[in-house]
C-alpha cells in the first residue's frame, strides 16, 4: 500500500509518500479501499502540532502516528473474522480524527465502528469532503439551538472547510444567512445561497448595524465584549474553536456576558464521526440542500502541493487527495 506519512511535528515539506506492506484487519477492524480524502484545518493543525496543548494527545516531542488525513470515503476492501454487518465491497465513510488519522493513502486499515454506510446516491468525491466539516457545521449550528425560519444567521469565516456547509445548512433551515469572510470570496459565498456577504478586510460585523439570531464563529476573530454588540435581544453565538485563550475566554466569560446582555454566548463540545450526524449530512446531500464544493484535485504523490493550496487561503471549496 501507498501512504502519505509524516516523523516529525512540521510545515508541509515533512509530508512524504511511503510504501508498506498490506495488513491484514484485526478481527474488530476493516481495510478501507480509499477513493478519494479530502483536507481540512485540522489536519493542518495536526500536521504543526497546534495548539501545542493537543501533544499531550499526539505525542510531546514527535507524533505518535505518522499517518495523515481525517475524512475518506471508499470501499471496504477487506474485514475481520468479528465484525458484523459488513463486508467486501460496501460503500463507506467517515472521520478517522479519533481512530489515528490515515486517510491520505490507497488503503486505510481502521475499527470497524469507525466506518458508516454511504448511500448509493452519494459520489466518493462528494462523500470525502463531508465527515468532518460537515459535521463541525452541524453541530455548531445544533448547539445554538433550532434555527427558525426568517431568522437571521451570521457566519464568520464561511469561505474555508466549515463554513461552506454551515452556510447551506442554515438555508435548508430557512434562516436568512450573512457570511463573512474576504473579498476574493465574496461571489463564492454568494453561490452557496448568502443573501448578504461582508468583506472583513472592509467592515467589522460587531459595529454595523445588523443585529443577529445565531453568530456562528468559526473565524474567531473577535472578543466577546465586540461580539455581544452582534447578536439580537436573545441571540446565540457559538465558537468553534482552535485557540485555546479563545476557548477559555467563551467558555468562561461568555456565560457572564450573554446573562447580562440577555444572550447566549459559548462553545460547544465537538463529537467527531458520529453516524447519526453523517446520515442527516446524507439526506442533506441527497435532497441537493448542500452542494460540496470541489477546489482541487491532487494525487497521493501531491501530498506537499495539496496541503499549500490548504493552508493559502485561496480554496474556494475542498482540496481532494484522490489515489
Amino acid at each position: 500500500m501507498r501512504a502519505v506519512v509524516r516523523d516529525a511535528y512540521g510545515p508541509v515539506d515533512v509530508l512524504r509518500l511511503a510504501t508498506a506492506e498490506d495488513l491484514a484487519p484485526e478481527p474488530d477492524e476493516v481495510v478501507v479501499r480509499v477513493a478519494a480524502a479530502s483536507l481540512n484545518m485540522a489536519d493542518l493543525d495536526h500536521l504543526l502540532g497546534r495548539p501545542r496543548l493537543a501533544r499531550l494527545g499526539t505525542g510531546l516531542v514527535r507524533p505518535s502516528s505518522r499517518r495523515v488525513g481525517v475524512d475518506v470515503a471508499g470501499t471496504v476492501a477487506e474485514v475481520g473474522q468479528a465484525v458484523p454487518g459488513l463486508r467486501a465491497g460496501d460503500r463507506v465513510w467517515a472521520d478517522l480524527f479519533s481512530v489515528g488519522h490515515g486517510a491520505l493513502a490507497d488503503r486505510v486499515r481502521v475499527p470497524a465502528s469507525a466506518v458508516s454506510p454511504l448511500p448509493d446516491g452519494v459520489t466518493f468525491d462528494d462523500a470525502a469532503t463531508v465527515p468532518h466539516s460537515g459535521s463541525l457545521a452541524l453541530q455548531g449550528l445544533r448547539a445554538a439551538g433550532p434555527i427558525r425560519p426568517g431568522e437571521r444567521v451570521l457566519v464568520n469565516g464561511a469561505g474555508g472547510c466549515v463554513g461552506p456547509f454551515a452556510v447551506q445548512i442554515a438555508k435548508a433551515r430557512g434562516a436568512v444567512v450573512t457570511a463573512v469572510d474576504h473579498g476574493d470570496k465574496l461571489d463564492f459565498l454568494r453561490e452557496l445561497g448568502a443573501d448578504e456577504v461582508i468583506d472583513h478586510t472592509r467592515e467589522d460585523f460587531t459595529r454595523g448595524d445588523g443585529r443577529f439570531d445565531v453568530v456562528l464563529d468559526i473565524a474567531d476573530t473577535r472578543s466577546v465584549a465586540a461580539l455581544r454588540r452582534a447578536l439580537a435581544p436573545g441571540g446565540r453565538y457559538v465558537l468553534i474553536a482552535r485557540r485555546i485563550g479563545s476557548f477559555a475566554e467563551k467558555a468562561l466569560l461568555g456565560p457572564v456576558v450573554g446573562r447580562l446582555t440577555g444572550t447566549r454566548i459559548g462553545v460547544f463540545a465537538w463529537r467527531p464521526n458520529q453516524r447519526a450526524d453523517l446520515a442527516e449530512l446524507a439526506e442533506l446531500l441527497a435532497a441537493g440542500d448542500v452542494v460540496p464544493r470541489i477546489d482541487r484535485r491532487y494525487g497521493l504523490d501531491e501530498p506537499v502541493e495539496a496541503f499549500r493550496r490548504l493552508g493559502s487561503g485561496q480554496a474556494r471549496g475542498k482540496v481532494l487527495v484522490v489515489p
